[in-house]
C-alpha cells in the first residue's frame, strides 16, 4: 500500500519556487456543513486535479449515507473556519497527503488569515497518486468486475473522488486532534473508504463492495 505519510509536513523551498515560475490557482468551494470554509490552490496546469477535489467536496461527499457522514462530523466541527487545500499531482516523498503544522503554512494560508482575521488550516494532497492508490487491490477488482464494462468509468470515477475525500479527511483528523495515535486516524479513514465504496455499490449494481458477494 502506497505510504499516507505523516501527518506533520514541512512545505518544501523548491516546492514554494515551482509555484512561483509556473504560476498558480485558487478557486474557494463552500462545501456543505460542517465542512468549513475551502480554498483550493494548484499550478495553472493542474486545474483538472483541483476540479476534481472540487467536485469531491461539493457533490460525492452529499451522495454518501448520512450515518456514515456522521463519523466525521467530530472532526469537521473542530476545524478552524477556512482550510487551505494545495492540490499537487504527486508529492516526492510520494505520500498522498500532509497535514501543515502551524508556523508552515503557505504564504496563501498566511495571507487569507491576515486577511479574514480568522484561524487558517492547511493540507497538501497528492492527487494524481490518490487516483493511483488501491488500498484493497483484489476488493477493487472484485467491485470493478461487478459494477461491468458499461459503468466502468462510472465507478472509477466515483471510487476516485471517494479517495480524495478519504485522504483529505485522514489529513483533516490529524489537524483536529495533532495527538491522535496514526493507527486510529487511518482505522477511521479506511472505515470510510470501504463503507463508502459499499454503500455505492449497493445502490448502483445491488452488490456488496469487494470480496463479499452480492445481496
Amino acid at each position: 500500500m502506497r505510504r499516507r505519510g505523516r501527518h506533520l509536513h514541512y512545505p518544501g523551498l523548491l516546492h514554494q519556487l515551482y509555484k512561483l515560475i509556473r504560476g498558480s490557482e485558487t478557486m474557494l468551494v463552500r462545501p456543505a456543513e460542517p465542512f468549513p470554509l475551502v480554498t483550493i490552490s494548484c499550478l495553472q496546469a493542474d486545474m483538472e486535479w483541483a476540479r476534481e477535489v472540487k467536485a469531491a467536496l461539493e457533490e460525492t461527499w452529499l451522495t454518501l449515507p448520512a450515518e456514515l457522514r456522521a463519523h466525521y462530523e467530530a472532526v469537521l466541527r473542530r476545524m478552524p473556519p477556512m482550510i487551505v487545500i494545495e492540490v499537487r499531482r504527486r508529492n516526492a516523498c510520494t505520500c498522498l497527503g500532509h497535514c501543515h503544522p502551524r508556523g508552515t503554512e503557505s504564504r496563501l494560508a498566511r495571507h487569507l488569515r491576515d486577511l479574514s482575521g480568522v484561524q487558517v488550516g492547511e493540507l497538501d494532497l497528492a492527487a494524481e497518486a490518490i487516483r493511483e492508490w488501491q488500498p484493497a487491490p483484489l476488493a477493487g477488482m472484485a467491485a470493478s468486475a461487478a459494477a461491468g464494462p458499461d459503468a466502468a468509468e462510472e465507478f472509477q470515477l466515483f471510487r476516485f473522488r471517494l479517495a480524495l475525500l478519504d485522504v483529505l479527511l485522514h489529513e483533516l483528523h490529524h489537524l483536529a486532534a495533532p495527538d491522535a495515535r496514526e493507527v486510529e486516524v487511518r482505522g477511521q479513514s479506511g472505515k470510510f473508504y470501504e463503507e463508502g465504496l459499499d454503500a455505492f455499490m449497493r445502490q448502483r449494481f445491488g452488490s456488496s463492495y469487494g470480496l463479499r458477494g452480492s445481496v
